[in-house]
């Protein structure tokens, strides 16, 4: 009987430790997604910020597709296309004008579930043309599913096109 006992309560705290360590591991994986899309929306945006820091014109495509044009040290310029294809859930980083060019393209981040370029005026209100616009703000939600275990965030940011003349 005292057998049957002590059995009973050492399988009682067995399924205890294995409840807290699998609590803990989903904790640990939750933490590492979390991570991951941080690193991405922090890369994303530093290498956004560099090139609309540096801009001197932007071309609206769409609200998921912007154009800037970037002036060099040496005084030439380069154009870069920024873009999110809702279908691989990306963002992207293009040589020219075209979000549908491969050459060159790089990916900045994925697991976009939105994002949103908004463009705006020297005050912050919403610009309606190419040539009144003086910031850029971008809204994005990176996702990461992974069974139970799923995490999101959301990131949103202002820049100021510190080269673009303000008409």
């Amino acid at each position: 009987m005292e057998l049957i006992v002590a059995a009973s309560l050492g399988g009682v705290v067995l399924a205890a430790v294995l409840g807290a360590s699998l609590q803990l591991l989903r904790s640990g994986v939750r933490v590492s997604a979390y991570a991951e899309m941080n690193i991405q929306a922090r890369r994303a945006l530093e290498q956004l910020a560099v090139d609309m820091k540096a801009a001197s014109d932007l071309t609206w495509h769409s609200a998921t597709d912007i154009s800037v044009t970037v002036e060099k040290s040496d005084g030439t310029s380069s154009v870069y296309t920024y873009a999110w294809n809702s279908g691989t859930n990306q963002l992207i980083r293009v040589p020219g004008t075209s979000s549908s060019s491969q050459t060159g393209q790089l990916t900045l981040a994925s697991g976009i579930s939105s994002l949103a370029f908004s463009r705006l005026t020297t005050s912050g209100t919403e610009a309606t043309t190419d040539s009144a616009t003086k910031r850029v703000q971008v809204v994005l939600t990176l996702r990461r599913s992974g069974g139970a275990t799923g995490a999101s965030s959301r990131v949103a940011t202002t820049f100021t096109l510190r080269n673009k003349p303000a008409s």
